[in-house]
């Protein structure tokens, strides 16, 4: 039998644990033509609730048209509008012939022309990186709006690592993005929305918050924390479905080891699933703390190993609960040597995805499991 805590994509029903208002809010959005931001640290279970929205439309009578465009691997604006192109017609059309009229019709006025051969080999339609001019780029982020129209339905577009392709050319991208949506903002159904979805919260905090790129074009779903009774539910019923048995109270403790992060404490219990026969106890949960170590230690020491000593002594004061790092006391204890390093120091670890900062501007680190291995085993037992 499959184990009930799935880690390793996303999960939607009854794999699917709180987050009701952020659904609710995501359904909202774009039910009405809006479009909305996401973004947090990887497995932070962003997808799923873009995946569990469209489950709720599609059982409440709504059935939009998803494309869904992954930027993981895309840094140029000239490869992104290709892959944005191909991702959109492949949303709405099946048929080779189907895609290459479509193509013609629609993008004629640009030098995207339909590649079957290519698309029978790769599953690409356009091939290519010679650059797109300002008007072909227009016309490209204009598509799935008229796809809404043509399919007389409305259209879901999810840009998956959105921040991938932010550069000096990908903001003059950004405008022309915002100009598209700006002139559909108020139009009639059927609707296009983008849903943005980025996992290196920095750099989204960057194009959305500090240099307000889609400024009151896009709205934030700022994904919520599941509540203790909601997680305590989801994991006792993933277990009493095996015909196993754990206390409540040993789940409330994983639940704040991880800060309620579903993706660790779904692979953490789906170790613990493996290891045992029946019921959970203390021994299930060390033994499954060190499996869960040794598959992440050797990412976590190729972290560290990519710092300066600088940074690793500003985790170090992190991890012992240091937030005001500029005094003169905290730059001699962890030899920081000035304030104005202090804050590079800051923002490089911030552009590394270790360290994020809240509004009063206090630290965390963002991935609980790392900070955990820093201060039991880097920092614990060496001292450093």
């Amino acid at each position: 039998m499959d184990s009930p805590f799935i880690f390793d994509k996303s999960v939607t029903g009854r794999s699917f644990a709180g987050r009701r208002s952020d659904c609710n809010s995501l359904a909202g959005i774009v039910t009405h033509g809006q479009n909305a931001v996401i973004w947090g640290p990887p497995k932070s279970g962003k997808m799923s609730v873009v995946r569990q929205t469209l489950v709720n439309l599609k059982t409440s009578g709504h059935n939009p048209i998803l494309c869904e465009v992954d930027l993981m691997n895309v840094r140029k604006p000239e490869l992104f509008l290709r892959r944005f192109a191909g991702s959109v017609i492949k949303a709405v059309a099946t048929a080779p012939e189907e895609m290459a009229e479509i193509s013609s019709t629609y993008l004629g006025g640009t030098s995207l022309v339909f590649d079957e051969g290519l698309y029978l080999e790769t599953g690409q339609l356009f091939q290519g990186s010679f650059p797109l001019s300002q008007e072909e780029c227009r016309e490209i982020i204009e598509l799935p709006y008229r796809m809404a129209g043509l399919r007389n339905n409305d259209v879901i577009v999810v840009l998956r690592e959105f921040q991938n392709i932010d550069s000096e050319e990908g903001e003059k991208l950004f405008r022309t993005m915002q100009d598209v949506m700006l002139r559909h903002k108020d139009a009639p159904a059927p609707f296009c929305s983008f849903v943005l979805i980025g996992s290196r919260a920095n750099a989204m905090e960057s194009i959305f918050r500090r240099r307000k790129f889609f400024w009151n074009i896009v709205e934030r779903i700022e994904l919520s924390d599941p509540t203790p009774y909601e997680l305590s539910e989801y994991v006792m019923r993933g277990f009493t479905l095996g015909g196993k048995v754990i206390d409540k109270d040993q789940i409330q403790g994983v639940c704040n080891l991880f800060r309620n992060s579903l993706w660790h404490i779904n692979h953490f219990f789906f170790i613990c699933d493996c290891l045992s026969k029946g019921y959970i106890n203390e021994n299930t949960f060390r033994d499954a703390l060190s499996c869960l170590i040794s598959v992440h230690e050797p990412e976590f020491q190729r972290i560290v190993d990519d710092l300066t000593s600088f940074q690793i002594r500003l985790l170090r004061a992190v991890i012992d609960g240091v937030v005001k790092f500029s005094t003169t006391e905290v730059i001699e204890k962890y030899a920081l040597n000035s304030s104005a390093n202090v804050k590079r120091l800051k923002d490089a670890l911030m552009k590394k995805e270790v360290l994020r900062f809240n509004d009063k501007d206090e630290p965390e680190i963002l991935d609980p499991l790392f900070e955990y291995w820093l201060r039991q085993f880097y920092f614990g037992d060496s001292g450093k």
